[in-house]
């Protein structure tokens, strides 16, 4: 069996419609030392808080209203208007469709993970933005992580 990893000393941001699906996600997240979880029901909200806070990794959810997932990723993105043009996000999405997932890696996501998941999906993603990040290049206006062939090809 796998030893659950630790990532302590980060703070995460949870945005999510759902109170359930927020509450499931920080638990988590404290299961593997996040303790700082903060949650937003909106995109509108989580800007407030990406700004305010700066958490080291936002898990949003595609389907939000007011601000919608993908609203909140192009202008968290931006490095002209975002407080944290690089920040990690892991995108939870409920369903996975390829166009949906194509337009996510365009405007920037690290990670995608379709609901539900597993702890164990979510700390793989973890792992990923954390101990293996990619490094970013700007495509027009938006920064996004290069590709893992590209990364992997320059390392």
């Amino acid at each position: 069996m796998i030893a659950t990893p630790t990532f302590p000393d980060l703070s995460a941001l949870v945005v999510d419609e759902s109170l359930y699906i927020r509450r499931i996600v920080r638990d988590m997240l404290m299961r593997v030392g996040i303790k700082r979880v903060l949650e937003a029901p909106d995109g509108a909200e989580a800007l407030g808080v990406l700004a305010e806070s700066k958490p080291d990794l936002v898990v949003l959810d595609w389907d939000l209203a007011i601000l919608s997932g993908e609203e909140f990723i192009r202008l968290a993105r931006t490095p002209a208007t975002s407080p944290a043009p690089t920040v990690p996000i892991i995108l939870m999405l409920a369903q996975p469709r390829r166009n949906v997932i194509d337009r996510a890696v365009n405007l920037g996501v690290n990670e995608i993970i379709a609901k539900p998941f597993s702890p164990k999906t979510l700390w793989s993603r973890l792992d990923e933005v954390i101990n293996r990040p990619r490094p970013f290049s700007q495509v027009k206006s938006l920064l996004r992580p290069q590709p893992r062939l590209a990364a992997a090809m320059k390392a």
